[in-house]
């Protein structure tokens, strides 16, 4: 039996969807936020030279008055220095008492520097850059007269070594190894660096941190060392009973003791963290109007761009010497066109999935959050006959402002829940679970049982414990052993 093998040509027509780039971009403008988009459009505006703003003349005709206004200001202070200069006026001038004007208006450059609203200078100009932890650290360490240069290098490599909350981010015997110090003399260092402010940085664990603080701060007794040594893990589930029985000691001394390590600082690095709030900017507003909800997107922020009309003369020419530079310009007149398009496209978008969400949600607007019904992407793709993704990429990271808050878009789409007359919105849900926590008693806090119970008796909501405690856990609730307090 013999195999031949053989190569063929054959020629198979298929059809596939291809992403060209102009679609990936405008897929990508979907999803982002209205920061991230001004972000994006000012580097198109950089890359683009055809790229510009639609009120560029307004803005130009502004510089000129203000240029105008600037020219008649120095006009009026020639005439001022001129004036100064005749003999009555110096003679004035002499005679005058100048000590009430300096006690009025200041001579430093605090804000009674006396400057006009005019020529202060500007809000940032006195701002300090905040102090780190690392350059707090680096400060302490030449101030220490103990140190030799050598120790002082170790120092800082320590202090290069340390995360956020202050912790020795390095293995220890790894920063011995990469510095090629003896453990001894590293080991010296870094026992004086956890002695700095704040104390207990540059710890290797939980448990020396706050050891370095009990013993600075002389509450080093022997129950204090033996709890935190040994029994973090019922520290954090508060089961001060086990630790009394495990310590054989009366469990008010225990309370006593817990009290005193309660007070200590388990990141002490971490107030000198730069503040992370993070700005959210509503992409749409809805109010009400004449007994109806109206949708208004939020245009203010994003500039209104145009394809410069000189580059278009210049891309609309015929000859061979500028050809270079006429597929130069046409390209960057088609991205550019392409990109206002999209961002018209995008702003309809969002628009048809907020006028679709307030349709769907209208009760939500008009009496609160309680009232939040079940809804999915599909309901609202549906309705505005787009695809699924769209609307998923649309909703993601954007915001709407309403009479009840800020909320984001995704916050409308929940899965449902059996209700007695009817089905419910899990987030409502949630709520009603954040509500019974918040009222509950701190010493007997409730448990998912607890909860269950509740919500069937007063809301007729049937729900598993298990659901309760999914959202309890996405919510970032602590379980009710945890939540319980008996100090």
């Amino acid at each position: 039996m013999s195999i031949s093998l053989s190569q063929n040509v054959r020629l198979i027509q298929t059809q596939q969807l291809a992403l060209t780039p102009q679609l990936q971009q405008a897929i990508k403008l979907l999803q982002l936020n209205q920061v991230e988009l001004l972000e994006m459009v000012n580097q198109e505006m950089v890359t683009n030279p055809v790229l510009e703003e639609a009120s560029d003349k307004a803005l130009e005709e502004r510089e000129h008055s203000e240029q105008q206004l600037s020219d008649r200001d120095q006009q009026n202070l020639r005439e001022g220095l001129d004036s100064e200069n005749r003999p009555e006026i110096r003679e004035a001038l002499k005679d005058a008492d100048w000590q009430p004007y300096f006690e009025q208006r200041g001579i430093s450059g605090s804000g009674r520097s006396g400057f006009d609203d005019a020529d202060r200078p500007a809000w940032d100009y006195s701002l300090t850059k905040p102090t780190t932890l690392v350059d707090h650290l680096l400060w302490q360490l030449q101030l220490t007269p103990q140190f030799n240069e050598k120790q002082i290098w170790i120092g800082e490599n320590i202090i290069y070594s340390l995360d956020d909350d202050g912790y020795l981010e390095t293995e220890f015997s790894e920063l011995c190894e990469r510095l090629d110090c003896p453990v001894d003399a590293v080991e010296e260092v870094l026992v004086r660096i956890q002695q700095f402010d704040p104390v207990g940085v540059a710890a290797r664990s939980l448990e020396e941190c706050l050891e370095c603080q009990l013993v600075h701060l002389g509450l080093n007794s022997e129950l204090n060392c033996k709890i935190v040594a040994n029994h973090i893990s019922q520290l954090k589930t508060k089961n001060y009973r086990k630790i009394a029985r495990h310590l054989q000691v009366d469990e008010e001394k225990v309370l006593a003791a817990v009290r005193e390590i309660l007070d200590l600082d388990p990141k002490p690095g971490a107030r000198f963290q730069p503040d992370s709030t993070q700005v959210v900017v509503p992409e749409v507003f809805v109010h009400k109007s004449e007994g109806r909800y109206v949708v208004t997107l939020n245009s203010d922020r994003l500039p209104k761009l145009s394809v410069n009309s000189y580059y278009q003369e210049v891309a609309g020419q015929r000859g061979e010497a500028n050809s270079l530079a006429r597929n130069y310009l046409t390209e960057k007149i088609r991205a550019a066109q392409w990109l206002i398009k999209s961002i018209e496209q995008r702003q309809k978008t969002i628009y048809k999935v907020m006028v679709s969400i307030v349709k769907f949600q209208s009760e939500f607007f008009s009496k609160g959050p309680h009232y939040l019904k079940p809804l999915v992407l599909r309901d609202v793709a549906d309705d505005i006959e787009m695809h699924e993704s769209t609307v998923s990429r649309v909703t993601q990271g954007k915001y709407v402002q309403t009479s009840h808050g800020v909320f984001e878009l995704k916050f409308f789409f929940n899965s449902s829940i059996h209700q007695g007359a009817g089905d419910i919105a899990s987030a409502s849900v949630k709520r009603k679970i954040i509500e019974y926590i918040e009222k509950e008693s701190p010493t007997e806090p409730l448990s998912d049982d607890a909860i269950v119970k509740l919500l069937l008796k007063d809301h007729d909501i049937k729900i598993a414990r298990r659901t309760v405690a999914k959202y309890r856990n996405q919510l970032g609730i602590l379980a009710s052993g945890q939540r319980k307090r008996l100090l």
